[in-house]
């Protein structure tokens, strides 16, 4: 026989005690109780009904937190003292590749680098230094450094490496003293000594309207840098003179030791063509015994000699 409830009849549901949890044993859910027999009654607060593992987990949470939260302290203090290290307050030693023979200005090149860092304060840290940039920035004040790098430090202080040009040709129009290297790049403070070969400049460029300075220009300096550089390291024996014709820009005339001619050269040409066209000239004239006033290779793939 099957009993159905009738809509009026109540549901046989037991009845609540006061302040009882009506959740408290629900079916299909997890019971959390405790094997204590101090619990007092079902409704009993949830955190005093912990088992042993339950703690035992929530103690090494706790653990394991406490660890992370100092090894965060730690990682901070490291990288800010690392921060503070790193930080360059000023320039402290300077030196120079390769040793220079002369008194350099120390002071002028530690005004440039403060100037610098001054206008890139975050380049301070000596990890976020812009080597190539602050390399372009003193250049631009000092043509004679090549290159710049930071080379240790101390209380704060970065000690810098300057690394100078070397002049391969020197020229002089009135008072003025100028240089260029083997990379063709002018400047006018050499530490080094003087370089053998002499620009005797006859072209008329250095005139009134220029305020006694030479008027070259960069392409000029570079081929002639490049083309004693060449002709020093090609075995034809060294330059020792060059100087620029009367009514000419373009044209260069150099004397090598040893040989009783001169050559004529012109900027248009590369100068690595142009030393490779005077070895074959000379060869030539070494091996045909002949004598010569000149050399002339200023066209490419012709040369003449008088």
């Amino acid at each position: 026989m099957i009993f159905k409830r009738g809509k009026g009849q109540r549901s046989r549901r037991p009845q609540l005690m006061d302040g009882q949890d009506d959740i408290s044993f629900r079916r299909s859910r997890t019971l959390q109780g405790t094997t204590s027999s101090s619990v007092k009654a079902v409704n009993q607060k949830r955190a005093e009904l912990k088992s042993d593992r339950l703690k035992k987990q929530q103690k090494q949470k706790r653990r394991r937190n406490s660890a992370s939260g100092l090894l965060g302290v730690a990682v901070l203090v490291i990288a800010v003292w690392y921060l503070i290290g790193q930080y360059t307050t000023g320039v402290g030693t300077i030196s120079y590749q390769p040793t220079t023979t002369s008194k350099s200005n120390d002071q002028a090149y530690e005004k440039v680098i403060n100037n610098y860092l001054g206008l890139h304060p975050s380049e301070r840290f000596r990890f976020a230094l812009n080597e190539d940039r602050l390399e372009q920035f003193i250049s631009q004040e000092s043509p004679e450094v090549k290159s710049i790098e930071v080379r240790g430090a101390s209380a704060n202080q970065a000690d810098f490496a300057i690394g100078l040009r070397q002049p391969v040709a020197s020229w002089k129009v009135g008072s003025s003293q100028s240089y260029v290297d083997k990379e063709g790049v002018s400047f006018n403070r050499n530490y080094f000594a003087a370089p053998s070969v002499a620009i005797v400049d006859n072209s008329g460029a250095a005139n009134e309207g220029s305020g006694g300075k030479a008027v070259v220009s960069e392409r000029f300096l570079r081929f002639l840098g490049r083309l004693i550089a060449l002709v020093n390291a090609s075995g034809l024996g060294e330059v020792k003179e060059a100087s620029l014709p009367k009514g000419t820009a373009r044209q260069i005339d150099i004397k090598i030791n040893g040989r009783s001619y001169y050559v004529k050269t012109h900027i248009d040409r590369d100068p690595a063509a142009t030393v490779e066209d005077i070895k074959r000239v000379a060869g030539y004239l070494t091996k045909k015994e002949l004598s010569a006033s000149y050399i002339d290779v200023r066209i490419s793939g012709r040369a003449f000699y008088k």
